[in-house]
C-alpha cells in the first residue's frame, strides 16, 4: 500500500510540473524563418506579413523588413521586397545582400541605372571581393562602353572569375574598344581554347591574318610597280611568299566561320584568299555569295 502511494505521489509530482513548464509559443516571425529554413518561400512570405500586421512599427527591426523583403523576392514578388526594403531602409538598416537582391530585382526589371546604383553601393560599402558582383559590374561597364571602369572591376576580380568564359568576353570586348591589340590576340587564343566556335576570337584572329596578308600584298605590289627592277621583283616573290603565309593562317578560321555562318559577311575574304592561291572554282563560289 505504501509503495503505490509512493508511485502516485510521483506520478502526481511529474504531471503537475509537466503543467507548470513555460510553454513555447509559436509567433508568425518565428514560423516565417522555420518556413524560410525548409526552402518553404511562400509560407514564409505570409508568415512575414502576418508579423508585420500583428506588430507595432516601432518594434520591427530593419533587419527584420531586409529578411522579409529577401524572402519576397525568392517566393517571386519583387514589388513586395522592394516595399519591405524600402522600410528596411527608412529604420537605417542595411547589408550587402539585401543591395544584392535589389540589383537582381532591377536586372529582371531591365532597370540598368538602378541596378549599377545597387551594385556600386555594395563595393563602396561593403567592400571589392565579391566576384558575382564583380562579374555584373563587368558586364554593364562593358555594355555602357565604361571602359576604363571595366578595366578597374577586371584587376579586382579572382582568377578563377577570370577564367569563366563570360568574363572574359567582356573583357575581350573592352580590349577590342581600347584598340589594345596585344591584349585582343591573347584572349582571342585562350576564348578559342575554352569555345572552338567562339565566333568574336575566330572573327579577330581570322581578320587579324588577314589584313596582314592584304595589307603586305598591296604595300609589296605599290613599292614594286613604283621601281620595276629585277632586285625588287626577287624581293616581291619573298614578300609574296609571307603574303600566303598569312593567308593561310587566316583560312582555318574563315572556314570555321563560314560554316557557322555562310554568306555573304566572310564571302568576300574567302573569294580573295582562293584568288591569292589561283583557286578559280573556289574563287567563283564565294564570289557568287557577294552579288
Amino acid at each position: 500500500m505504501a509503495k503505490k502511494k509512493l508511485l502516485w505521489g510521483a506520478a502526481m509530482a511529474v504531471f503537475l510540473l509537466s503543467c507548470g513548464a513555460p510553454k513555447v509559443l509559436t509567433t508568425p516571425k518565428n514560423e516565417a524563418t522555420n518556413f524560410e529554413a525548409t526552402g518553404n518561400y511562400s509560407q514564409a512570405l505570409t508568415a512575414w506579413a502576418s508579423y508585420f500586421e500583428t506588430t507595432a512599427i516601432e518594434e520591427v527591426a530593419g533587419a527584420d523588413f531586409a529578411q522579409a523583403a529577401k524572402t519576397a523576392f525568392k517566393a517571386g514578388n519583387a514589388a513586395q521586397a522592394i516595399g519591405w526594403f524600402d522600410q528596411a531602409r527608412y529604420k537605417n538598416y542595411a547589408d550587402a545582400d539585401m543591395y544584392q537582391t535589389l540589383a537582381a530585382i532591377y536586372q529582371q526589371q531591365n532597370n540598368l541605372s538602378k541596378e549599377l546604383s545597387a551594385l556600386e553601393y555594395i563595393t563602396e560599402n561593403y567592400g571589392t571581393d565579391n566576384n558575382e558582383v564583380n562579374a555584373r559590374l563587368l558586364a554593364i561597364y562593358t555594355e555602357i562602353d565604361a571602359s576604363d571602369k571595366a578595366l578597374e572591376v577586371w584587376s579586382k576580380m579572382d582568377s578563377a572569375s577570370k577564367n569563366k568564359e563570360e568574363n572574359l568576353d567582356h573583357y575581350f570586348e573592352v580590349n577590342k574598344a581600347l584598340e589594345n591589340e596585344a591584349v585582343c590576340d591573347s584572349l582571342a587564343d585562350v576564348l578559342l581554347g575554352k569555345n572552338p566556335e567562339h565566333l568574336e576570337a575566330l572573327e579577330w584572329n581570322a581578320k587579324k591574318y588577314y589584313w596582314a596578308g592584304q595589307n603586305r600584298y598591296e604595300r609589296e605590289m605599290a613599292k614594286y610597280n613604283a621601281n620595276k627592277t629585277r632586285k625588287n621583283y626577287n624581293t616581291l616573290l619573298k614578300e609574296l611568299d609571307l603574303v600566303t603565309a598569312d593567308f593561310k593562317k587566316a583560312l582555318p578560321y574563315l572556314n570555321k566561320l563560314w560554316k557557322l555562318n555562310p554568306g555573304k559577311e566572310y564571302a568576300g575574304y574567302l573569294a580573295n584568299i582562293y584568288a591569292r592561291f589561283g583557286n578559280e572554282d573556289k574563287t567563283k563560289f564565294y564570289q557568287n555569295y557577294m552579288k
